[in-house]
């Protein structure tokens, strides 16, 4: 018995790199393509950074145009004065004793 298990410690010492090598280079390999820095890792990051660049750019513009709305708001003046002349020119409406006259352009 201990003449098979001798045998058995020296064909395991002799062939070990065999077995764990292989182990050893999968391992690598899997973590080169699919780790959490893998190349497959880079190219979904990139995608995703591409995705909110994009999103980032759509919010950036529609905050710019309400910037722009916000500041004619501000403006109560000439904010008023398109009030009076659509409500004059669209409805036809006027003040009492004042005369409307339309211009064909």
């Amino acid at each position: 018995m201990m003449n098979k298990l001798e045998n058995f410690k020296v064909v395991i010492r002799k062939y070990y790199p065999y077995f764990f090598l292989p182990l050893i280079v999968i391992y690598i390999l899997f973590n080169i393509f699919d780790g959490n820095n893998g190349l497959l890792s880079h190219a979904r990051l990139d995608t995703e950074t591409a995705i909110i660049v994009n999103k980032i750019k759509e919010i950036k513009k529609d905050n710019n145009l309400l910037e722009i709305k916000i500041a004619s708001l501000n403006n109560l003046d000439a904010y008023n004065d398109l009030i009076d002349e659509q409500i004059r020119d669209v409805l036809g409406y006027g003040i009492m004793n004042e005369y409307v006259i339309f211009f064909d352009n």
